[in-house]
C-alpha cells in the first residue's frame, strides 16, 4: 500500500520575521549583560585594589611613627651614662677636677657630651603626602588631620633635639679650637668651667625626660590613628617589627676597612722612572758649578 507523501508545513514569513528579531535582541541583551559585569567586575578589582594600596599605605605611616618613637627611646636610653656622668661632675667642686690627670677628665667630659642626631626615614610621609588628594576622596579626614598632626610633630622633635645636638658640639670645639679665650690650665678644665657647658650637663637630664616623653605622645596619637582607619594596634606592631627585623637580617654594611690598603710606595713607582731620571737631570743641572 502506497504511503502519501507528508509535505513539510510551509513557514509563516512574519514567524521567522519575528524570531529573527527576537534572537537579535537576546543577543544584544547578551552582550550588554556580559558588558556590564565585565565593567563592574574590573572596578570593584581596581576599588579592592585601591583600598589595599590605601592600607598598606597607612600601615607604613603608623609603622613609621612607631619607629620614630623607638628611636626616641633608644637615643634617651643610650644617654643613660652621659646623665649620670654630667651629674657626677658637677657635684663635684672645679677645684677637686682640676686635680685629676687632663686625659682622665677629657674622657669624662667626652662621655658627659656624648650625644647622638636623630634622624628617621620620610619616605612614608612623602608618600602619604603625595596621595593626600586619595585620602580626601575616601572621607577619611579625621585620619588625614592625626597623622599630618603626628609628622609636624616628628619635624619639631628632630629638628629641636639636633639643634641642641648641634649647639653643644660646637661649644666644646669652640673651647679646643680657642682655648685663649677660656679660663683654667687644660681644655677639659676649661670645660668645666664654662658656664655654657656646664648648663649643657644641667640640661641632659632633662632633654632625656622629654626624649621619652616625646616617644609617649606619637604612641599616643598614633593609637587614635589606628582608630581612626581601622587597623588594630597589634597588626601595627607586628608590621613593624617584620620591618625592623628584616632590616637586621641584611647584609653587613660595607666596611672602610675592606677598601683600604697602604699606599703605593714610591720606589715601586717604576713607570715613572722617566720622570724621576729627568728630575734627577735637572737638579744636576741646577746644582752645576758653572750655574
Amino acid at each position: 500500500m502506497a504511503t502519501l507523501p507528508i509535505r513539510p508545513p510551509k513557514l509563516n514569513p512574519s514567524i521567522l520575521k519575528g524570531g529573527f528579531w527576537k534572537q537579535i535582541g537576546m543577543i544584544v541583551i547578551a552582550t550588554t549583560i556580559s558588558l556590564l559585569f565585565t565593567i563592574l567586575a574590573a572596578q570593584f578589582l581596581e576599588n579592592r585594589h585601591r583600598a589595599k594600596d590605601r592600607r598598606l599605605s597607612a600601615m607604613m605611616v603608623m609603622s613609621n611613627i612607631e619607629i620614630f618613637s623607638r628611636n626616641l627611646e633608644e637615643i634617651s636610653a643610650y644617654m643613660a651614662p652621659a646623665d649620670s656622668m654630667a651629674t657626677w661632675l658637677l657635684s663635684k667642686p672645679i677645684e677637686e677636677l682640676e686635680l685629676l690627670p687632663e686625659a682622665e677628665l677629657d674622657a669624662q667630659m667626652s662621655r658627659a657630651t656624648d650625644l647622638l642626631f636623630l634622624t628617621y626615614d620620610k619616605s612614608a610621609e612623602n608618600i602619604f603626602s603625595n596621595n593626600i588628594e586619595t585620602w580626601k576622596n575616601m572621607g577619611n579626614v579625621q585620619f588625614i588631620d592625626r597623622v599630618g598632626q603626628c609628622f609636624s610633630a616628628m619635624n619639631m622633635t628632630e629638628e629641636r633635639w639636633n639643634h641642641w645636638v648641634t649647639e653643644v658640639e660646637g661649644t666644646m670645639r669652640e673651647i679646643k679650637d680657642h682655648p685663649e679665650n677660656y679660663e683654667g690650665s687644660t681644655v677639659p678644665v676649661k670645660s668645666i668651667r664654662s658656664e655654657k657647658v656646664r648648663h649643657t650637663l644641667k640640661g641632659i637630664h632633662y632633654w632625656r625626660a622629654w626624649l621619652s616623653y616625646m616617644a609617649a605622645t606619637m604612641r599616643y596619637h598614633n593609637l587614635h590613628n589606628m582608630e581612626a582607619i581601622g587597623i588594630e594596634e597589634q597588626e601595627v606592631m607586628e608590621y613593624t617589627n617584620a620591618r625592623e627585623k628584616g632590616a637586621e637580617n641584611m647584609n653587613e654594611a660595607p666596611n672602610f676597612s675592606d677598601f683600604y690598603s697602604d699606599p703605593i710606595s714610591p720606589d715601586n713607582l717604576s713607570t715613572f722612572r722617566e720622570l724621576d731620571k729627568r728630575l734627577e737631570e735637572l737638579k744636576v743641572l741646577i746644582e752645576s758649578p758653572e750655574n
